[in-house]
């Protein structure tokens, strides 16, 4: 009822939500004037894991953090050590690095394309978005191996090569993904199952961006020029020169 304050809680276990949180929503009518999140409720101990392996075996356990972006967690980690110890990897080593990296990212975008389109009911998009998610998949398991964890990364370098055959495939794939994201653009814009559910909706300008840190597409859809593939590559050269 339109004046009055209702509370709904949502989580920590809700088959909406992909790791457990919880949600306290203070709804007035149709409108959500107040959120608190309660986050933090899965600790794997991996911090503390890694204390007692040496650096290789850690390699593994950072790979299992997430198996969405396994690689950029062991990407993060091998610079790390790299770091520390004063070694750089090869240039073809970060090259390769690199492509991993932009195919898990394409992965990763269309699935939570997927998931919202199915969060909003639009389940067709999801599925259309999915099927298209596993031409990348089958590049990254023709690669390396595995669709998940692609054991790539490693102190000092890559694991296994991609040679011109293999960087042929990729180039017609993302020539296919490229196609069909084009075309989904403009259904997205017209779709009001979708448009109903998100325009003028949890609204963040480019200020509140900053405040709270915002960062990847979520930055750069309030205006925020933050890319951290092109930040972390600046502050090397600037390290670089500075010392």
């Amino acid at each position: 009822m339109s004046g009055s304050i209702i509370n709904v809680v949502i989580g920590p276990q809700h088959p909406a939500l992909k790791e457990p949180e919880r949600f306290i929503l203070e709804v007035e009518g149709e409108q959500v004037v107040k959120a608190v999140p309660r986050i933090g409720y899965v600790h794997r101990g991996i911090e503390k894991a890694m204390e007692n392996r040496t650096y290789l075996q850690d390699l593994y356990l950072a790979e299992r953090i997430c198996g969405i972006c396994s690689h950029a967690h062991t990407t993060c980690y091998v610079q790390t050590v790299e770091d520390l110890m004063g070694i750089e990897a090869p240039q073809r080593a970060r090259h390769i690095r690199t492509i991993i990296a932009e195919l898990e990212r394409i992965h990763s975008h269309l699935l939570w394309l997927g998931v919202v389109a199915h969060e909003v009911g639009f389940d067709t998009f999801f599925m259309y978005v999915w099927r298209d998610r596993e031409i990348i998949m089958d590049l990254l398991e023709e690669i390396s191996g595995n669709r998940v964890n692609y054991a790539m990364n490693t102190i000092g370098g890559v694991r296994r090569d991609i040679n011109e055959e293999k960087a042929s495939k990729i180039n017609r794939a993302l020539n296919l993904i490229e196609e069909k994201v084009k075309k989904y653009i403009p259904i997205l814009q017209k779709e009001q199952t979708l448009l109903k559910r998100t325009v003028g909706v949890g609204y963040l300008s480019s200020i509140d961006a900053l405040k709270y840190n915002a960062v990847g597409p979520m930055a750069r859809a309030s205006g925020v020029k933050r890319d951290v593939r092109r930040d972390d590559l600046m502050l090397r050269m600037m390290n670089s020169t500075l010392t």
